[in-house]
């Protein structure tokens, strides 16, 4: 019969053991639906992958439905373009909304926030 020190180190090493596991795993999804949604071109690459096995695509409809994803993909760019001024405004006045509420003491830390924000996530070019 094994110790009771012994069968504790023991499912302690199996737990941990599953621990990490269970986070490798879970990072793999994670990393793949963020990956996916941050690359346009990724994302289009693995729909088309996708529709070709799940779908059997021949080689003229890979061709046409990659040029239908690229055709969608620049309206919706050309329409985020055209919101982009609006949406700035909205940030802008929400950004003074919340500074006017803000003691003196609390608007430099704000602007600490926002200029990290912004270092994180940088602006794209336009079409980007």
């Amino acid at each position: 019969m094994m110790k009771p020190t012994r069968l504790a180190a023991l499912y302690l090493a199996a737990v941990f053991v599953a621990g990490t596991l269970f986070g490798f795993v879970a990072h793999g999804f994670y990393s793949e639906r963020t990956a996916r949604a941050s690359n346009p071109k990724e994302f289009r690459e693995r729909v088309i992958a996708r529709f070709t096995k799940d779908l059997s695509l021949s080689t003229e409809q890979v061709t046409e439905v990659t040029a239908i994803l690229d055709q969608t993909h620049d309206r919706f760019q050309g329409i985020r373009d055209r919101m982009e001024p609006e949406f700035d405004a909205l940030r802008k006045a929400q950004r003074q909304r919340i500074m006017a509420l803000l003691t003196p003491e609390q608007q430099p830390k704000y602007q600490k926030l926002l200029e990290e924000r912004r270092q994180r996530h940088p602006k794209k070019a336009p079409g980007k």
